[in-house]
């Protein structure tokens, strides 16, 4: 259990690197059903982290846990230029 903890600190560390940068998500819906889009962190909260999209569609700002990180339903990576 301790071990959960600290890898949950460390990604809300990480997570609090990031925020404002440009990053592409990836997020699990389940069934095989990926979506990816552009955007960022917006803020960190003890609990969740909220994300601002760019795609059309999308709800602008989402949110997800922590753990959503740790159980690989939500993928953070830099975004590329283009």
């Amino acid at each position: 259990m301790r071990e959960i903890i600290r890898q949950i600190d460390e990604v809300k560390r990480r997570i609090g690197l990031v925020i404002g940068k440009p990053l592409s998500f990836k997020i699990n819906r389940g069934r095989n059903k990926f979506v990816s889009f552009d955007g960022y962190i917006e803020n960190a909260y003890p609990a969740i982290f909220t994300v601002r999209t760019d795609k059309e569609g999308e709800d602008p700002l989402q949110s997800y846990s922590y753990n959503d990180i740790l159980t690989k339903n939500v993928r953070i990576h830099n975004r590329t230029p283009q």
